[in-house]
């Protein structure tokens, strides 16, 4: 098994850029994930402003960035409605390579609510053919069938199994794939404290060779608050990168 990416989720307006830098550049394979939604990142809020200068500062050139998108926003988008700054950011491109400076985006789906127009989600990923789509997913039959009629449409996604909906929980067996042809992640209770062990345990239940990512966010915020923990995303991604060098694949 080798790793994709190592997302580190969470991070805002409080976190410094040069520490978020300093965390991406432990290895290419480090991802900062922001988690949005229109209550957070609306036209002029802090955390809007905050991201614009990471954008403008070219920050993009040095760490990998992926966009969470959670709330009305990602039912919106899921349903073939982008919010006007989600068009600004998805047409973002990095002058070195004229890349998507946010090549990946993640649609928190939660439960399946309201989730109804698969074809208008598979038409906004064939506008977009240089980002990755990625859904959380989870055994509610609401997502379970959302996900299967978008799989039908053949276009590309991605899929983060977590069963605990991000509250931080680890399943009691992870997901193997269930989708051919479609990468699929994991998310649930990760931290720099069992990384080891449950990518052990992830690895168990898909093949040697499967490329595969993994995802953090509840368990490293500092404790007792909602802040992102830097110093404990760096201890998660040194866990992962030690379990890689003894059990992975070569990196």
């Amino acid at each position: 098994m080798d790793l994709r990416y190592i997302t580190c989720s969470g991070a805002n307006e409080e976190n410094y850029t040069a520490e978020l830098v300093s965390l991406g550049r432990l290895s290419d394979k480090v991802e900062i994930g922001i988690v949005t939604s229109q209550h957070t990142m609306r036209a002029n809020s802090v955390r809007n402003k905050w991201f614009n200068q990471i954008l403008r500062e070219n920050i993009q050139n040095e760490i990998n960035l992926a966009m969470h998108i959670g709330g009305d926003w990602c039912t919106d988008f899921c349903n073939g409605k982008i919010a006007p700054e989600l068009k600004q950011w998805l047409a973002a491109r990095k002058y070195a390579t004229n890349r998507p400076a946010i090549p990946r985006w993640q649609l928190n789906i939660g439960n399946g609510m309201n989730l109804r127009n698969e074809n208008e989600m598979a038409a906004i990923i064939a506008d977009y053919p240089d980002n990755e789509f990625i859904f959380s997913f989870n055994d509610n039959p609401l997502v379970v069938s959302y996900i299967s009629r978008l799989y039908d449409t053949g276009v590309p996604f991605s899929l983060l199994f977590d069963s605990s909906y991000g509250t931080g929980h680890s399943p009691v067996k992870w997901e193997t794939p269930r989708f051919a042809g479609h990468a699929h992640g994991y998310a649930g209770g990760l931290s720099g404290e069992n990384v080891a062990e449950q990518l052990t345990r992830i690895s168990n239940v898909i093949p040697f060779s499967y490329n595969t990512w993994i995802d953090a966010e509840f368990k490293l915020k500092k404790p007792g608050t909602m802040q992102f923990d830097a110093k404990r995303a760096e201890t998660y991604v040194r866990g992962a990168l030690n379990w890689l060098r003894g059990h992975g694949r070569q990196m």
